[in-house]
């Protein structure tokens, strides 16, 4: 089972028998909800220094801010820049970006499981928008920034919200279940000016018991602030129509090689 881009605790929690049943007994203790309240907390604090230096996180900006938990720190806000070209295609999120074809019938692959548009939305009358189109996966690791942007300007419509568990997102946890099936997550179908139809799901992950979006039924503007996360590490999943979008040549070759590639928020990863 692949290894890389996995925490040690979380390969051995997916990637083992024995793991496997430990992290099934902490999703039915409600342990990622636990600790959640714990990392929202002033204790918590005393994490903040210690996770900056492991990680080697860029603080430029948040000079002698005194964060009021590790939660505070987590979802801090900074000023973002973004490729304003409209034909271009941003990211989302800071992230380790990858890319599935969707079929026909509307199913796509990814990390050994095949998933249909309506395993992910419940919503079967959105499911066929997205026949023969394209899936991008933002896999937000812990040490990103976890604020995400708008691709483009046009409208939202209503946000969805489906309970589900608390699943890791990192690689060895999605190839050990459907993850973006089973973990709470929220979805909303946007009507872009440049990308046509664009469905986007913010899928939690271990001890991210918050999703908050800001807008729905409304106009959006491209660059603009969609939304966070609360704690650890988390997943966009962005469904695109038919010959829509496409890649950049250089993001593409990485792909094709099996690899995930870094993005920025707000960097061009391709064209309309």
């Amino acid at each position: 089972m692949e290894t890389k881009g996995n925490d040690s605790s979380v390969q051995f929690l997916y990637g083992t028998k024995f793991g496997r049943f430990l992290q099934n007994t902490f999703l039915f203790l409600r342990i990622p909800a636990l600790l959640g309240l714990f990392l929202r907390s002033p204790i918590s604090r005393i994490n903040v220094k210690a996770f900056i230096k492991k990680h080697n996180i860029q603080m430029d900006g948040f000079e002698g801010v005194k964060f009021k938990s590790f939660n505070d720190f987590f979802t801090r806000k900074k000023e973002i820049t973004f490729d304003s070209s409209p034909k271009h295609l941003i990211s989302t999120a800071d992230s380790m970006l990858s890319s599935y074809p969707i079929n026909e019938g509307s199913t796509f692959f990814v990390k050994g499981h095949d998933y249909t548009v309506n395993e992910l939305l419940e919503d079967p009358q959105t499911e066929a928008l997205f026949s023969a189109g394209t899936c991008l996966v933002f896999r937000l690791r812990p040490t990103d920034y976890h604020r995400y942007c708008y691709i483009d300007s046009g409208k939202i419509g209503k946000n969805t919200f489906i309970k589900g568990k608390l699943h890791s997102v990192q690689p060895v946890a999605c190839q050990a279940y459907k993850v973006y099936k089973l973990n709470r997550r929220s979805w909303v179908l946007m009507e872009t000016e440049n990308f046509g139809k664009v469905a986007q799901i913010e899928v939690g992950a271990f001890s991210v018991g918050g999703i908050i979006n800001h807008d729905e039924n409304t106009s959006i503007a491209r660059g603009a602030e969609k939304g966070y996360f609360d704690l650890h590490g988390s997943t966009i999943v962005m469904l695109f129509q038919k010959d829509k979008i496409h890649l950049l040549p250089e993001i593409e070759k990485e792909l094709a090689e099996g690899k995930e590639v870094q993005v920025k928020i707000g960097q061009q990863i391709g064209m309309a």
